[in-house]
């Protein structure tokens, strides 16, 4: 068995980094840790992102999935519409609560939801 003590951080290609470093800090208030021509690190309290310029793999499954409580979802929807954040899926019930599906600038899908 290999022994981890966390995940050091989740790497998502993107095809404009600049553009996907206004969006993460600007939707999910993560903060520049540092940033190199071709790509940066972001952080949100003990979470980690690595973005990287790289094509971008057409995506069917969500790369990141954040859960919230519902009065969070259902402002995060509202800040979604305003920003024109194209939202692929959702709103939509889940076994215990809602889900939401949506584009980051190079389309990656991002996930939110809360359960009940």
């Amino acid at each position: 068995m290999i022994i981890v003590e966390g995940i050091g951080h989740v790497s998502i290609p993107v095809s404009n980094l600049d553009a996907s470093i206004d969006f993460y800090c600007d939707i999910f208030d993560f903060e520049v840790e540092t940033k190199k021509a071709n790509e940066a690190f972001l952080t949100l309290d003990s979470f980690r992102i690595r973005l990287v310029k790289a094509e971008v793999p057409e995506r069917s499954l969500p790369s990141l999935s954040f859960i919230m409580d519902v009065d969070d979802f259902t402002e995060a929807i509202s800040e979604l519409e305003e920003k024109n954040v194209k939202i692929v899926k959702g709103p939509e019930g889940t076994d215990s609560g809602e889900s939401l599906t949506f584009q980051d600038p190079s389309q990656n899908l991002i996930e939110i939801y809360y359960s009940n």
